[in-house]
């Protein structure tokens, strides 16, 4: 069911019942109205004809029973019976007594004074009326025509009115249900136009400052992050296909070289070599894109642990020293922590060494066989590790962009390497809750400040 057609549902529905409530109630209360009215008529008509019997001389059973007949206030089917206290019938104008009538009735009205009572569509009201000389039980009886025709009036004026409302308010819910919901039919449209060739289109957010602008608004966000998206793809698939691309070439030409010519075993030798080398780039191009490609909700945080940074960092030095003998890594507190917390952080442990290792090797490769300084400090909230070269550095036109995939200064082409390992660095920085800067000026170094949320209490 389309929402138009609900939100008309559920409003008919609640005026109908909010109309079924009205319109009870003031059937309830027309009722009650009409029952004290006719009660209040039976109540006059048979004290005075208790009266005129007992109380007023020259009224006989036969002149009442003549003067009911002509009586201008003679009740619709009207019936007077009149019991002494010994429950015996003294008069009535009806010729048979209701076996309805009985003693207990009798009894149960010289006990309460009045009984109001209902048998079939008559209404009888018994009463105990003080005459001069002794008590009488009084019981008037009719039927109340007039009120139950005014009732029959009423209920189908109420069901006319209920049906005709009803009518008007689904005529008019449908009508205003439609513009409530032109704005999103608009967008609708507008959304139905974009596709992956058009991402550049937006849908118009209106000059409204309300939850359709608002929905307006973080659709186009949407399709912002969407767009970027699809830029990255197309870049990446572009870069990765030329980082491909060179390697694969270099193969192909050691493998035609080594068919085409006869050589030396010397010279297969070092076309195998060359082969190699080019499958080994192949193989950490492979890695590297296989980790880029990932999403970052994809990364494994399955094994969070507390650690502590300097141990970690003085592990990677031990590592570096080993597979790079001739580099010089240094580390130091910039302050000694006084608690311990100040360095611990939770996070995954081998995607942290990654991510310091690729700064580490940067810092080594363009360090120009000079010292690598980390330096370990902290605040209130970060555990912060500070990676110092003084090799080349990176100029400012480039700074903006080094995080980007592939990205390489104009400084840094002679270096082997293919760009991804700082963009790998962020996202691992930022899925532990922190960030990474960096300052660099050409020719003096670079400085690779990383910002991780420690454990103090």
């Amino acid at each position: 069911m389309k929402i138009r057609y609900k939100i008309v549902l559920q409003f008919s529905l609640i005026v109908a019942f909010n109309l079924l409530i009205f319109s009870g109630f003031i059937y309830y209360r027309e009722d009650q109205k009409r029952q004290e009215t006719f009660r209040g008529r039976l109540s006059k008509r048979a004290i005075t004809t208790a009266r005129l019997l007992f109380d007023v001389k020259g009224f006989s059973p036969e002149l009442i029973r003549i003067m009911d007949k002509t009586s201008v206030n003679r009740l619709d089917g009207e019936e007077v019976y009149i019991f002494n206290t010994k429950n015996q019938l003294v008069f009535s104008n009806a010729e048979t007594v209701p076996k309805d009538f009985n003693e207990a009735l009798l009894d149960k009205i010289k006990m309460q004074n009045m009984v109001e009572f209902k048998i079939n569509n008559r209404e009888n009201l018994g009463i105990l009326f003080d005459g001069k000389f002794d008590n009488f039980i009084v019981i008037e009886s009719g039927i109340d025509v007039d009120g139950e025709n005014n009732l029959k009036s009423l209920r189908q004026t109420l069901l006319i009115s209920f049906l005709l409302i009803i009518l008007v308010v689904i005529i008019s819910g449908m009508f205003f249900a439609g513009q409530a919901l032109q704005p999103f039919m608009a967008i609708n449209q507008q959304i139905d136009q974009i596709t992956a060739q058009n991402l550049r289109k937006r849908v118009n957010e209106g000059n409204n400052k309300d939850e359709i602008a608002e929905l307006a608004h973080n659709f186009n966000q949407m399709l912002n992050r969407l767009e970027l998206g699809f830029e990255q793809q197309r870049s990446f698939v572009s870069h990765a296909s030329h980082e491909l691309r060179t390697p694969l070439a270099g193969i192909k030409s050691e493998v035609q070289l080594g068919l085409e010519e006869k050589l030396s075993s010397v010279e297969y030798e070092k076309i195998l070599r060359n082969i190699l080398e080019d499958t080994d780039k192949l193989i950490s191009l492979s890695n590297s894109l296989l980790q880029m490609a990932r999403p970052i909700d994809n990364f494994n945080l399955s094994k969070i642990e507390n650690i502590r940074i300097e141990e970690l960092i003085l592990s990677l030095q031990k590592e570096l020293k080993h597979s790079k003998p001739d580099t010089i890594v240094r580390t130091n507190f910039v302050t000694i922590p006084s608690d311990e917390h100040f360095t611990l952080i939770k996070g995954n442990e081998s995607l942290l060494k990654n991510a310091f290792l690729n700064l580490l090797d940067n810092a080594i490769k363009y360090s120009n066989q000079q010292p690598v300084d980390v330096l370990i400090d902290f605040n209130e909230k970060d555990c912060i590790v500070q990676i110092v070269d003084k090799g080349i550095g990176i100029p400012k036109e480039d700074l903006p962009n080094i995080f980007e995939p592939f990205y390489r200064g104009e400084n840094a082409f002679e270096m082997q390497g293919f760009g991804i390992g700082l963009s790998i660095c962020q996202k691992i920085i930022d899925l532990h809750g922190g960030h990474i800067t960096i300052d660099s000026q050409p020719m003096q170094g670079s400085t690779f400040t990383v910002f991780l949320p420690h454990l103090s209490l």
